[in-house]
């Protein structure tokens, strides 16, 4: 990513002379957040440079300081009668004496501050800081990968190259002058100079000249900063600087960095899956309205969905990370359909934990809230399908019988063909039921019926024939014994009709018709 060299502005001196921290930040969010009207509110002067400076509350008085101390003394080299081009011709004379010390190409207000270290963001940003101090009137421009300012004169215009110390004030802008300064800066390397060209380096850095306003450098100063963070990997600092840059200019090469830090950080394997949800959080508040951004956080979403659910203890992270996409990115078809699809692999995975640990009551409630979500995904139903069918069937187990009953009988109603997982089930949980049941005359009707309907589901169940054969088996014995022939001969027939190879049942109708003849 390109560090832009260009810089910040002032703000607020008046009615900060004794603001606490709080306050600090309070005023910087509302600056950010709301440019027009805090400006409208407040005159814009030189501690909005402190603002951007700052990193924590006790560095506020300190870079306050640091900006006071240099514009007093400026306040003693420059007379009310001096004309702007003079005025200006100090400040930059005094800045390059006493402030900009040491040309450091990726650098921070901060290292302006505490090491004197400049590059052309930090040194044009507190140029004109000053110049609008000393009420002078001055103009931003802003080239691909460079920032400079100028000053009205008459009809023509001053321009005043920070990044050259010797003759930066009424720069000539000619090829060769140029060429010096991008050279000096290190914005380019000899090589690069003898590839392109001297024209196509003049073209790229110098005629895309554009002019810009104080938020616009305010925000350029964000995204250099952004981008230094991104490199050093402290991606919290670079998420902040990049969202503020974006409130305050919507750049598409600060979407772009953006963009890219946000899928770096997502693929350093030196982050914990929980830093890196953190991020992602952090994120969140950023994407509303930039759908930019969402296509690019959206998948890196999905990847670390994917990560957190391997380990149990994060799947309230993953869940939580789903909800605020769901509320805050920005609207979109595509978006919203790989939210649910992200949803649901989070129902799957927390139903196939619990199966995994046998609570089978647990998956089938997280794969119901999958299929409200996807109710004609076929696999996530075949899987559904097999774990009720489970879950009915342990309630068998535990001799909630009736419910079994219930859930299975409802499956088989929902899903009639296709799942004989199903009907196997079915046929289990009946026979769960009629093996507790005496075989006796008074329970006849009951055994009877409910073979009749496991028959009906599945006729050439082994278990169910050998079940059934006993049935009519012990009821026929039950008749011969009461000298009712004709009763036993009724139930031997019953039984071969289910099961008609039966060796028990054939041999009790050949005993039973010896007995009637």
């Amino acid at each position: 990513m390109l560090v832009r060299l260009c810089f910040i502005i002032g703000f607020v001196s008046a009615i900060l002379t004794t603001v606490t921290a709080q306050t600090t930040t309070e005023l910087n969010s509302q600056m950010i957040e709301d440019w027009d009207s805090f400006s409208t509110q407040y005159p814009l002067a030189y501690d909005q440079f402190v603002f951007s400076a700052y990193s924590s509350p006790g560095d506020f008085e300190g870079y306050r300081g640091f900006v006071d101390l240099h514009k007093n003394e400026l306040e003693k080299k420059i007379k009310d009668r001096f004309s702007d081009k003079r005025k200006a011709e100090i400040i930059f004379k005094y800045l390059h004496e006493k402030v900009f010390l040491r040309y450091k190409l990726n650098s921070r207000v901060s290292e302006l501050i505490t090491d004197n270290a400049y590059n052309c963001v930090t040194a044009t940003a507190f140029f004109v800081s000053m110049a609008e101090v000393f009420e002078i009137p001055f103009q931003i421009y802003e080239t691909p990968a460079h920032v400079f300012a100028a000053i009205p004169d008459d009809n023509n215009e001053i321009i005043v190259e920070l990044t050259a110390p010797e003759n930066g004030f009424d720069f000539d802008t000619d090829i060769e002058s140029v060429l010096k300064t991008l050279l000096d800066s290190k914005l380019i390397s000899q090589q690069e100079l003898e590839e392109k060209g001297a024209e196509q380096i003049f073209a790229e850095y110098v005629k895309e000249t554009i002019p810009i306003g104080e938020r616009e450098l305010l925000a350029i100063q964000y995204y250099n900063d952004g981008v230094m963070y991104s490199d050093e990997k402290r991606y919290r600092e670079s998420y902040n600087k990049f969202r503020k840059a974006l409130i305050l200019y919507d750049n598409p090469q600060f979407s772009e960095a953006y963009k890219y830090t946000v899928s770096i950080s997502q693929l350093d394997f030196t982050l914990a899956v929980n830093e890196k949800a953190e991020l992602l959080h952090i994120l969140l508040e950023s994407t509303p309205e930039d759908s930019l951004l969402t296509y690019t956080l959206i998948p890196h979403l999905g990847e670390l969905i994917e990560d957190l659910m391997k380990m149990e203890d994060t799947f309230d992270d993953a869940q939580s990370l789903i909800n605020r996409a769901r509320d805050e990115v920005f609207p979109d078809t595509l978006i919203k359909s790989k939210i649910n699809e992200y949803q649901v692999y989070i129902y799957t995975s927390i139903a196939q934990n619990a199966s995994l640990k046998g609570d089978s009551n647990l998956a089938k409630e997280n794969l119901e809230k999958a299929l409200q979500i996807d109710p004609k995904n076929g696999r996530l139903i075949t899987y559904y399908v097999s774990v009720s069918t489970n879950h009915a069937l342990r309630l068998a187990q535990f001799g909630l019988l009736e419910a079994a009953r219930a859930q299975i009988d409802q499956l088989a109603v929902d899903y009639p063909q296709g799942y004989p997982v199903v009907q196997d089930a079915q046929v289990r949980i009946i026979l769960s039921g009629l093996i507790e049941i005496p075989i006796v005359q008074d329970n006849a009707p009951k055994l009877l019926s409910d073979i009749k309907l496991a028959h009906s589901i599945q006729p050439e169940n082994i278990y169910l024939k050998s079940f059934t054969a006993n049935v009519f088996h012990e009821l026929a014995m039950q008749q011969i014994r009461r000298a009712d022939y004709q009763k036993a001969k009724d139930y031997i027939l019953m039984g071969l009709e289910y099961n008609k190879d039966n060796p028990t049942l054939i041999s009790d109708l050949e005993l039973i018709n010896q007995m009637v003849d």
